[in-house]
């Protein structure tokens, strides 16, 4: 088996694992008693810097108290984004814990394209290798099929959305580090903007969820786009961009010349 091989099949394994852990959160939401309502009873925020006077730690320790499947009951939850008391969020359960619910998810179809995405990368080389060239052709115009589906259903999915533009301001830079310095390896540094924004007329600050690892990438007050989705009460930072119907077009034309040079050969 050759090291082409060994990676499309460890490539196809990981996409596989991506697909099946959608999955399994879509199957997590749809479950009666995931989604829980919360009132916020008091909230704390916890920070810390270092010695170079670096923010390091920025998070909020909340008492909330929690509706759902016919029962409620007071939870200990930490969130990135602030809440005041008298709050109401959006809540799921994750595993054994509770979590705010950002609305960032996949919808069935996507993660099942996913899913069968990864097990046709996996198998194409095995495919190509034992049953020729054209076997391998059909697997290949599949996948690309699925990830046509993939790209242009996450861009629809978004563009769904009632989002209505925000104008947040970066007011610190979160540095996170993994990792020593050794001698062959050196640790990861990551910067994460601490963005400030309003919503309905009331202060909003939270951590973002994108990083750079080059220093000086985020700068403290600058001014940065947002979007809020009415529907799920959440802050979005960024919109699929229209790349990805675009890409799935593509994707779209690759399989179709796979179509007739199959049946043409």
């Amino acid at each position: 088996m050759s090291i082409q091989t060994i990676f499309l099949v460890l490539l196809g394994a990981a996409v596989f694992v991506v697909g099946t852990t959608n999955i399994r959160a879509y199957l997590r939401l749809q479950k009666p008693g995931n989604m829980l309502s919360g009132k916020v009873l008091s909230a704390k925020l916890v920070e810390k810097r270092d010695k170079e006077e670096r923010l390091i730690q920025h998070y909020y320790e909340m008492m909330v108290q929690c509706s759902g499947g016919g029962k409620t009951s007071h939870e200990k939850i930490s969130s990135t984004t602030a809440y005041e008391k008298g709050d109401e969020i959006k809540l799921m359960r994750s595993g054994s814990r509770i979590v705010p619910f950002t609305g960032k998810s996949v919808t069935f179809g996507t993660a099942l394209a996913i899913t069968l995405a990864g097990m046709g990368l996996a198998v194409f080389p095995i495919v190509y290798q034992n049953s020729g060239e054209k076997a391998g052709s059909v697997i290949l115009v599949l996948l690309l099929i699925l990830a046509g589906v993939v790209s242009l259903s996450s861009f629809l999915k978004d563009r769904g959305k009632n989002l209505s533009g925000l104008e947040g301001e970066i007011i610190d830079i979160l540095y996170y580090r993994t990792g020593e310095n050794k001698k062959f390896s050196k640790p990861v540094e990551s910067y994460y903007p601490l963005i400030r924004c309003i919503v309905h007329e009331k202060e909003k600050i939270f951590l973002s969820a994108y990083n750079s690892r080059t220093k000086g990438t985020y700068k403290a007050g600058a001014k940065v786009k947002l979007f809020y989705d009415e529907e799920q009460e959440a802050i979005v930072e960024k919109k699929a961009s229209p790349l990805l119907a675009g890409l799935a077009v593509i994707f779209w034309l690759l399989a179709l010349v796979g179509v007739i040079s199959i049946v043409g050969g």
